[in-house]
């Protein structure tokens, strides 16, 4: 105890006195360059916002074309982040499975038209992934799709005929969080929106998500109102009324088509127990001799593992079907 008022005395008053210094230091530092990093910040926010409408305004001008349209709308619409080297990034891909694929199937077989056609096959599997996304992404909102235009009905009649206010309601009594997140980037499109052209390519991109004809006319609804500043309000309860009309009927077609799923599913039990099958009957020896010792059982080898994958991945985009008529 006398060891620590002693080190108290000697030096503990000087380490007081120069964390009081340090402190009073820094917030005087902090007074004087507030203001001014405040202002720097918001400068560089406010570059970074020009920058991102400039490169959203060379982007769109490179996707007028059909093709690159689609696939910028499937990325965006699949993707978890907004990225503007999505669509550099997919064609990379895509292109370099293609060379792979092609280059070690022409090695293999030296046949020209089935290494193109395999490769060709191999080169869609990122595609078709990203359609399996939007597929499920589009069941979730076809299931919810009636509810979502009864909300929206009735906070565009209590907010005063105001669609964006409308819009911003609704999604805040959304629970699933993928659909929130498809409303949520509608209403962000929509507030950064400067012209015309702009907020039709937003809602165009909201109807793509939905991928319906009754997303296509609530699309069509909700431009109306946030473009011409019309009253829909009949317009929503009449697209109501016929969704609770003809949802029963879909789903009497939904059950018919699980038949097609499953058949595409077995696909893959059948191609494993064929093989197990000729093991059995020709010896383990005889069937690789004859699986993989000839070019032609090598390319019927290879060209069914990609048709059954194929088959298994139409099944899964068959599996959940949009509520669309």
């Amino acid at each position: 105890m006398e060891a620590l008022k002693h080190w108290f005395v000697t030096n503990g008053i000087d380490y007081i006195l120069y964390i009081i210094l340090i402190i009073i230091t820094l917030k005087t530092v902090r007074l004087m360059i507030e203001n001014a990093v405040k202002t720097k910040l918001n400068d560089i926010q406010n570059r970074y916002r020009l920058r991102k409408i400039r490169n959203r305004n060379v982007q769109e001008k490179h996707y007028k074309n059909p093709i690159f349209k689609h696939i910028y709308f499937l990325l965006k619409t699949t993707s978890k982040e907004d990225k503007e080297q999505d669509i550099l990034a997919f064609m990379i891909v895509t292109v370099s499975a293609f060379l792979f694929i092609f280059t070690f199937s022409f090695l293999s077989f030296r046949d020209m038209v089935f290494s193109m056609v395999i490769a060709t096959l191999v080169g869609l599997i990122p595609y078709m992934i990203l359609q399996i996304r939007l597929r499920n992404l589009r069941h979730i909102v076809s299931n919810d799709f009636l509810t979502i235009v009864q909300t929206l009905a009735q906070n565009y009649n209590s907010s005063q005929y105001d669609m964006y206010h409308a819009l911003v309601e609704t999604s805040k009594d959304i629970k699933n969080k993928s659909l929130r997140q498809i409303i949520n980037r509608l209403i962000s499109d929509l507030q950064v929106s400067r012209n015309e052209e702009e907020i039709r390519l937003s809602i165009e991109l909201f109807v793509y998500t939905a991928g319906s004809s009754w997303a296509k006319r609530l699309g069509n609804i909700i431009l109306k109102a946030y473009l011409n500043d019309e009253r829909v309000i009949n317009t929503l309860l009449n697209l109501i009324r016929q969704i609770e009309e003809t949802e029963e009927m879909l789903e009497e077609e939904k059950s018919n088509a699980m038949d097609s799923v499953w058949n595409g599913y077995l696909t893959l039990p059948i191609f494993i127990a064929s093989l197990f099958l000729g093991y059995y009957t020709s010896g383990a020896q005889d069937w690789f001799e004859l699986q993989f010792g000839f070019v032609w059982t090598r390319m019927l080898f290879v060209l069914c593992m990609i048709l059954v994958a194929f088959s298994i991945i139409i099944s899964m985009i068959l599996k959940k079907p949009k509520n669309d008529i």
